[in-house]
């Protein structure tokens, strides 16, 4: 297979990158990347031993190997070794310049169609996964969510949103974009939630525009870890309410709202000290 033009490597500012095992696989791909409209020297190729010596001549390697040291917890770094041992496998990684959002999503699309692994974006200062959309339409966002969930990835989860999107928690706690929306999940997952498990019950959608949709959807989690030294919780039923909207083929997350199911109350009432207790009607 020929390779896309040589770019210059660094790190991968701006890139959707993703790993396709087979040959044919990797050059349909690029050929699909071209047929989009991306340029030649906007896409990269990484495979094999003649790839991980430049690599290691551009200084590329001794620069992350340098950063993991200094910064070994953070997530995209965990990322790139992950792509780097790709290409010593013998695996395709492909790597897309995309700026803008709408090609980011484009890039990851046909990625994702090829058969691709491990798909995301490197920001400037972070790697976001950006999951397959195939089949993706607003009635299996709640899916989709609770699929992240279960699988404790908080990247996966903060990819179904708007880089500006919007969640209001079950407490009334609001993250106003994805970044903080990943990292409130991320702290979920390691104070209480590594365990749980959400399950999606009905789910709802009115289509507001052909654009424009909101959806409702009935979700149980069980597993929950008990706060402090308080008894074991039991499952917590809640009302996932989203406003979704297109971006070409994939639905993306406006915003996001939950709230607790109580049955046999009509309200709350203030118990003091801001603490919340159900009233029947």
């Amino acid at each position: 297979m020929k390779a896309a033009d040589r770019i210059d490597l660094s790190y991968p500012t701006n890139r959707v990158v993703g790993t396709i095992g087979d040959a044919d696989k990797a050059k349909a791909a690029i050929d699909s990347l071209l047929q989009a409209g991306f340029d030649r020297q906007e896409i990269e190729i990484l495979h094999g031993e003649e790839d991980l010596r430049r690599l290691d001549r551009t200084g590329v390697l001794p620069q992350f190997q340098r950063t993991l040291s200094r910064t070994f917890d953070l997530e995209e770094f965990k990322h790139l070794t992950h792509h780097l041992e790709d290409v010593r496998a013998g695996r395709f990684v492909i790597m897309v310049l995309a700026k803008r959002r709408d090609q980011r999503i484009k890039a990851a699309d046909i990625l994702n169609r090829h058969g691709a692994e491990f798909v995301g974006f490197y920001g400037r200062w972070a790697w976001v996964a950006i999951p397959s959309t195939e089949q993706t339409t607003p009635e299996e966002i709640p899916a989709l969510f609770a699929r992240a969930w279960n699988a404790h990835d908080p990247d996966a989860l903060a990819a179904l949103f708007d880089e500006d999107g919007e969640f209001v928690s079950v407490t009334g706690l609001c993250w106003h974009n994805r970044e903080s929306i990943r990292n409130a999940h991320a702290d979920g997952v390691e104070r209480l939630f590594g365990c749980s498990t959400l399950t999606t019950d009905a789910t709802t959608v009115k289509l507001l525009s052909p654009e424009v949709a909101l959806v409702h959807a009935r979700m149980t989690c069980t597993g929950e870890a008990p706060a402090d030294a308080a008894k074991q919780p039991g499952g917590r039923t809640t009302i996932l309410s989203l406003v979704v909207h297109r971006i070409g083929e994939r639905w993306l997350c406006a915003s996001a709202h939950t709230s607790d199911v109580n049955p046999n109350t009509e309200t709350n009432v203030s118990e003091g000290s801001g603490v919340m207790g159900s009233a029947a009607g």
